[in-house]
């Protein structure tokens, strides 16, 4: 037998290898087989099986079906194709007809949500604490920390004449409470104020390059979050945040193949019986997916966060167009997502997302003295990324 190796995490992208490297194949050496590859611990991964012809009446793009099922000869209502919730959400989550595809999935499907949850968080805190902790001289880590502003959404005129703010994230308000008016105005100096702001946080951010990564079994107490601890992870359920109406989930995971297409000795498409092609997985990569909630008891347990003076001094580079007198934060939910090695268990890249909302009593100054002190809201993300390397066996 003849194999063909494709790596990839998306679907999609596997199948349009596939049909390149075949067309691009030659010879007729006979290999072995290759050995399917077995998920090491099971934890209920959420993947769904939808067919050709459910998706295609949900209105999916014809060109993103097509890729679908690019490996599939006669694409029949009946065909079918198995998608994790991981890649229907990177893949169609940002389109119209995203909730009807999601409206395709039995309800009893979509309680694999919350009945392995527990599951999957003891999954998750095994992994990230193994990788912490002062006994594992197999790893090393490198990160990089990120920092943005959402400035999304503007108003816009309702019917009766009225203002919306439907899609606006900034606000400006007195310092009673009290909208001001000009709120289109404010932005654009808010956002000049902002940019400049960002340089001054963007010179604190923590970075370690993967030339400059910790060595293997360095001392990871302050390099990783929870800093000063020598553990990385205390959540438990009762910190998990759900919001099903707006598709947010506390704790699953999802596992996509690193596929082999299998030739027949003379270099032809191998048939199963329904005469498609075969694949063989010869390793699994697992994505976990956390959302903690809003409170800050429960994000402490997992993220870092900086003392209330540390942060006034960020906002020191923007001096010249405002003084930040004092501030407040309320955390939005806040998302963990993890990569592991599902074949061996070995985490190799961790995003923690902090996501908030910022008040700030603000006096500005300089070229924007004229807007005087108001209350500034506006939401945030402070991201950092892990990437975990291990030593391989020489």
């Amino acid at each position: 037998m003849k194999k063909v190796i494709f790596k990839g995490l998306s679907l999609a992208l596997v199948i349009i290898m596939m049909i390149s490297v075949f067309t691009a194949c030659g010879g007729k050496k006979v290999v072995d087989r290759p050995t399917a590859a077995k998920i090491k611990t099971d934890i209920g991964d959420v993947t769904f099986t939808f067919t050709y012809g459910d998706l295609r009446k949900a209105g999916i793009a014809g060109d993103k079906l097509a890729m679908l099922f690019e490996n599939t000869k006669k694409k029949t209502d009946d065909k079918t194709v198995s998608l994790s919730y991981y890649e229907l959400v990177s893949t169609f989550g940002g389109e119209d007809y995203f909730d009807s595809i999601l409206a395709l999935i039995p309800a009893e499907e979509f309680a694999k949500f919350s009945e392995n949850e527990e599951k999957v968080l003891g999954y998750f805190n095994n992994l990230i604490n193994t990788v912490k902790s002062d006994e594992c001289d197999d790893v090393r880590i490198s990160y990089r920390e990120e920092f943005w502003i959402n400035h999304g959404g503007s108003e816009s005129k309702e019917e009766d004449g009225s203002i919306s703010y439907k899609n606006v994230t900034v606000f400006f308000k007195d310092t009673d409470g009290n909208l001001l008016p000009n709120q289109k105005e404010l932005r654009a100096a808010f956002r000049l104020y902002a940019d400049k702001a960002l340089e001054g946080i963007g010179d604190v951010l923590s970075n370690k390059s993967q030339e400059d990564a910790t060595d293997f079994g360095a001392d990871l107490t302050n390099e990783m979050f929870v800093y000063g601890s020598k553990t990385a992870s205390t959540l438990t359920v009762s910190d998990l945040y759900t919001d099903k109406e707006n598709k947010i989930y506390p704790a699953y995971t999802s596992v996509v193949p690193t596929l082999v297409f299998d030739l027949d000795e003379k270099g032809d498409n191998a048939e199963g019986e329904d005469g498609e092609y075969i694949f063989v997985p010869t390793e699994w990569y697992r994505t976990i997916n956390i959302c903690v909630k809003p409170e800050e008891e429960s994000v402490n347990k997992a993220f870092s966060t900086r003392t209330p003076d540390e942060v006034l001094k960020y906002f020191e580079a923007a001096k010249a167009y405002a003084k930040v007198n004092s501030y407040e934060i309320a955390f939005e939910p806040c998302y963990i997502t993890a990569g592991v090695n599902a074949v061996n268990d070995e985490m190799t890249y961790c995003v923690y997302q902090k996501n908030m909302v910022v008040t700030m009593n603000v006096t500005f100054t300089g070229p924007l003295e004229k807007y005087g002190t108001m209350l500034i809201t506006f939401p945030c993300t402070n991201q950092m990324t892990y990437d975990i390397g291990w030593k391989t066996a020489e």
